[in-house]
């Protein structure tokens, strides 16, 4: 396992210390589903199925803890609120195979520890904690868990409870990366709380109820992203599995101040260790790809341009190009972009700053940004004598 971890943090380097490869393809992954984005402009950098309808499991965790934080970040709770555990919460009241954080019935829990017991070792029986406390129901709280997903225009995306555990939770991978970039830009300060811990130890003294013991005592258990303290750009954000929907992963990394977003879904595994090990593999592969094969560009419009005016004072026009904005690009297709110019009819008298026509940058047919032409400079009609001597001179078209 080590090995494999050290493998898969040798092919996440800093995009910024190599030349980027223009020769890099896209990768052949093991999930079913993914997409990457940019964080900031929400470009897609790669997608495979990433509208294919999959219970997002333990990935539903985010969004308790967004809406959650919602309920602190406005005031209506805080985040060292303590949180009443209910038999419901109780982890020995759980189904089999559960991930958990170990509550026990009438121990001391703060919502912040709930929110980092349900990051970190995903504990469905925080899940349950956390609903009660702030809806007084599971069914209430997962209300306005779908009440956020429809605010954010999750038109696909349904919650059935708060910790993941129902196959009728579903998503899309693509609906999905839109969230977490929504998550990430709203609750920044608390990423490194909620999502970069390398483990989590519950109970701690301050934890245990009135007989001051626990079934199990203090249990430390590891960041289920594994990919956490092994690649220093990677600082989120959630894990997931059920039998119905494969391993799933929404990761996150940044490199130079740019941040990609990566949702995978429907991984394989033959258990549970194979299955975390193909889906970071997945991650590290996608993000590197992100980060070698795409970049910023900057696109340089014509700066000394001019046009044959014919009938005018002079005979030649200057052209303004409006300036063209930093675009998302993958490596490969730098070579293929292409400015194409549409000039109206230019009648005359012109002034300077007029509106002549557009540009377009242009890549294999599709228009990327456009953008306007204006005159450099005014020029009148000429006289009578000019006027015919161009016309004569004018092309027929």
């Amino acid at each position: 396992m080590k090995k494999i971890i050290r493998l898969l943090a040798l092919m996440l380097i800093p995009a910024a210390s190599v030349i980027a490869a223009p020769s890099v393809s896209a990768p052949e992954i093991n999930a079913a589903s993914a997409i990457l984005i940019d964080s900031e402009t929400g470009t897609v950098l790669f997608e495979k199925n990433a509208d294919a309808l999959i219970p997002p499991a333990s990935m539903t965790k985010l969004m308790t803890i967004h809406t959650a934080l919602e309920f602190i970040n406005d005031g209506r709770a805080a985040a060292d609120d303590l949180v009443p555990i209910s038999a419901n919460a109780d982890f020995r009241n759980l189904p089999p195979r559960s991930s958990l954080m170990f509550l026990e019935e009438g121990q001391r829990v703060t919502l912040m520890e709930l929110l980092q017991g349900l990051a970190l070792p995903s504990g469905n029986d925080a899940g349950i904690a956390v609903a009660e406390y702030l809806a007084g129901s599971v069914e209430a709280f997962v209300g306005l868990m779908n009440e956020q997903a429809a605010k954010l225009g999750m038109l696909q995306t349904h919650f059935d409870d708060s910790s993941g555990l129902s196959e009728k939770n579903v998503t899309t991978a693509r609906e999905y990366a839109e969230f977490c970039r929504y998550y990430i830009e709203k609750n920044s300060s608390r990423i490194a709380d909620l999502h970069m811990l390398q483990s989590f130890t519950y109970p701690k003294t301050e934890n245990l109820g009135p007989s001051g013991k626990s079934v199990h005592g203090p249990i430390t258990q590891p960041n289920h992203n594994m990919l956490i303290g092994r690649m220093a750009s990677v600082d989120g954000l959630k894990t997931g599995y059920i039998d119905e929907s494969g391993f799933n992963f929404a990761a996150t990394a940044v490199v130079d101040d740019r941040r990609l977003i990566l949702v995978s879904m429907g991984g394989p595994g033959s258990n549970s260790s194979d299955g975390a090990i193909k889906r970071a593999i997945d991650a590290a592969v996608l993000l590197s790809y992100g980060f070698y094969a795409w970049s910023f560009y900057q696109p340089e419009v014509p700066l000394e341009e001019s046009v044959r005016v014919y009938g005018g004072t002079i005979d030649n026009i200057g052209l303004v190009y409006s300036p063209a904005d930093e675009i998302l690009i993958r490596n490969t297709n730098l070579d293929k972009l292409e400015f194409v110019r549409v000039l109206r009819p230019i009648e005359l008298p012109v002034e300077k700053g007029s509106l002549l026509g557009r540009w377009k940058l242009m890549l294999n047919e599709e228009e990327l940004q456009s953008g306007i032409i204006t005159a450099a400079e005014s020029i009148e009609k000429g006289n009578i004598f000019k006027r015919i001597c161009d016309a004569l001179r004018k092309p027929v078209r």
